[in-house]
């Protein structure tokens, strides 16, 4: 339909409630890039992202009645894959404690590098990258949230604290406080 991408985030969800299923696939074009970016740094795996965004948008397809129609979807999309995040950490960590299998914080089977033309840097260069995902993922939800958003999604701190409903100054020293714990465990030459 013509205006359909000039069409506000209420209006697409009032046509979704009305039967267009159409109008979800547009909210969905709108939100998917930044919703996987957003769950791929939450939880420090591409796939599992995938996974995550798209139970997300399952749910939301369930509750879309209760969608604020004066709030961005966007927003309102990003606290589901948070909560969806959150809960695969938690499967993950339960896999894991009754498995006791060698599996990465995701609930994934460790890789092996894949092979490269300079094959040590490449491996410090990856295993760095790892180290530091599985770092950021590590962190409570208080302090990885408001730092994702910021240092990697480039929020400013007042959006930050509009969306998690905290306080410039909360959204601060909640970030200070995970430098620190990112510092502590990766060292300080991060």
């Amino acid at each position: 339909m013509h205006g359909d991408e000039t069409a506000s985030d209420g209006e697409l969800a009032a046509r979704v409630l009305a039967g267009d299923d159409r109008a979800f696939t547009l909210l969905i074009k709108r939100t998917k890039v930044a919703l996987h970016t957003f769950a791929r740094r939450y939880l420090g795996d591409d796939d599992l992202a995938y996974d995550v965004v798209q139970q997300a948008y399952v749910s939301a397809w369930k509750a879309l009645a209760r969608y604020n129609a004066d709030r961005p979807f966007e927003a309102w999309m990003r606290t589901i894959v948070r909560n969806k995040c959150r809960d695969a950490q938690r499967k993950a960590l339960v896999r894991r404690l009754i498995n006791l299998s060698p599996v990465s914080p995701q609930g994934h089977e460790r890789d092996a590098p894949a092979p490269a033309q300079n094959p040590e840097q490449s491996f410090a260069a990856r295993d760095d990258l790892r180290r530091t995902g599985e770092a950021l993922a590590a962190l409570p939800d208080g302090l990885k949230t408001p730092l994702i958003l910021t240092a990697l999604e480039g929020w400013t701190m007042a959006e930050t604290a509009r969306h998690l409903g905290l306080t410039e100054k909360a959204v601060e020293t909640r970030l200070y406080r995970a430098r620190k714990a990112l510092n502590e465990k990766l060292g300080p030459s991060r």
